[in-house]
């Protein structure tokens, strides 16, 4: 029976923002028929359980319930769509190489997954701007994506300079996020040689 293992660049669901008006951590818990495996942590190689059991009530009048069991395998088909925002699920504990390599990945995925929530945000802004019913305020998570990535939010000093010179701004802010990308994956890949090195070397 293959061990599966889950990793996330950042904790599954956001804990962290619990008593945000905005944060709905439904969508976030990673589980599958109404079971989950509980909180994910960041960074960190978690071991799925093999199963999970649990207890089913199909009306009221079942007080005794039924217990059923929900397997690694079936968690992890069902949440292969969280790729994007950097989660991965392995079928077997991971190498010191590969978790160099698959954290560099799941990283690159954060970035941009964070990039396209901006993206979405400024879209809705641009909406409210032209007429359209639309929201201006940015979410909890919004304004963290921009501040991790280091992005000028619609509104901001930097933003009204932005206008004042787009060419600039564009290029300078293009340049940034292509360095920070560049600077990660060579990281990467040194990281996961020199893995691999000592591997050989054991």
């Amino acid at each position: 029976m293959s061990s599966y293992y889950v990793y996330s660049i950042e904790p599954m669901p956001r804990i962290d923002l619990f008593g945000q008006r905005d944060y709905t951590p439904d969508n976030d818990w990673i589980g599958f028929n109404g079971v989950n495996i509980g909180p994910v942590p960041a960074k960190e190689w978690m071991k799925l359980p093999d199963r999970i059991k649990s207890l089913r009530h199909h009306d009221r009048t079942d007080r005794q319930g039924h217990t059923y069991h929900v397997f690694a395998d079936e968690i992890v088909k069902a949440n292969q769509h969280r790729t994007p925002r950097g989660v991965i699920f392995l079928d077997h504990e991971p190498t010191a190489a590969e978790k160099v390599e698959l954290e560099a990945q799941a990283t690159k995925a954060n970035i941009q997954f964070r990039m396209e929530a901006i993206q979405f945000y400024e879209d809705q802004v641009r909406e409210h701007d032209t007429g359209n019913p639309a929201r201006t305020k940015p979410t909890t998570y919004e304004l963290e994506c921009y501040e991790l990535l280091g992005v000028e939010r619609p509104g901001s000093i930097a933003a009204f300079k932005s206008q004042r010179q787009p060419g600039e701004a564009v290029a300078e802010r293009f340049a940034a996020q292509m360095e920070k990308l560049i600077n990660l994956l060579m990281e990467g890949r040194t990281n996961a040689s020199t893995a691999r090195n000592k591997q050989s070397a054991d």
